[in-house]
């Protein structure tokens, strides 16, 4: 259930759930906003007094979050592995283009952002296929296809027939922390687990996966926020 209140100064989302046991609150750092579960059987009065005793611990969860990555005219970015700045060239008739150190978005100011991110998606369609080819081919396994998602959950997927699912935000990050997603996903070609030797397979093609791990942790929800 949604049900907004504009005396407080952040967006929640209310929901019924058969499995809740109690009322309980969690952040979700993708929308910025507070989701309340609470069961089929406690007021929704009850609920919001709940939520009034936490807000303390709410305002301060919110305030650590980092800043989302912004597309506006001026900002920085790095896109596989090239600084860029985004610049508006309102006469320009191609949605986007690149020139040198420059990511050039045409048109009125108010489809900035949205051709910005097309023309990200269509970079990482065109790039991450190909690099994640390449390490198929030393980790000497093949996926039965690769797709490029726009998943806010989670950065890449193997299923059980072999298709892997990359985030098209991936091109956005350290080559490091890129190349781990992708040899995450392939080492699930090997062991769809994470047991212990998966982690082995993957430290084998990326002894460094911890310190991507890390970076994901603490930088992820930057890029997940994006388009």
């Amino acid at each position: 259930m949604s049900a907004p209140d504009d005396a407080l100064p952040w967006p929640v989302f209310w929901r019924r759930s058969t499995r809740a046991r109690r009322v309980s609150l969690r952040i979700d750092p993708i929308e910025r906003r507070v989701i309340v579960t609470c069961p089929p059987s406690i007021a929704l009065k009850r609920a919001k007094a709940f939520l009034a005793q936490h807000r303390s611990w709410i305002d301060e969860k919110l305030a650590a979050l980092p800043d989302a990555l912004s597309l506006a005219p001026g900002s920085n970015l790095v896109l596989n592995d090239q600084s860029l700045v985004l610049s508006h060239a309102p006469e320009q008739r191609r949605p986007a283009s690149l020139d040198g150190d420059r990511l050039i978005i045409g048109g009125p100011i108010e489809r900035f952002e949205a051709r910005a991110v097309c023309f990200l998606r269509q970079i990482a369609g065109m790039t991450l296929p190909e690099q994640l080819r390449r390490h198929a081919a030393s980790m000497a396994c093949t996926p039965s296809s690769i797709v490029c998602s726009a998943a806010r959950t989670r950065w890449g997927s193997c299923t059980r027939t072999g298709k892997i699912m990359l985030n098209w935000r991936l091109v956005l990050m350290p080559a490091t922390v890129r190349d781990y997603v992708i040899i995450h996903e392939l080492a699930h070609l090997i062991h769809f687990d994470h047991s212990q030797a998966f982690w082995q397979h993957v430290e084998r093609f990326h002894p460094e996966r911890r310190e991507a791990q890390n970076w994901l942790r603490h930088h992820g929800t930057r890029l997940l926020s994006l388009g």
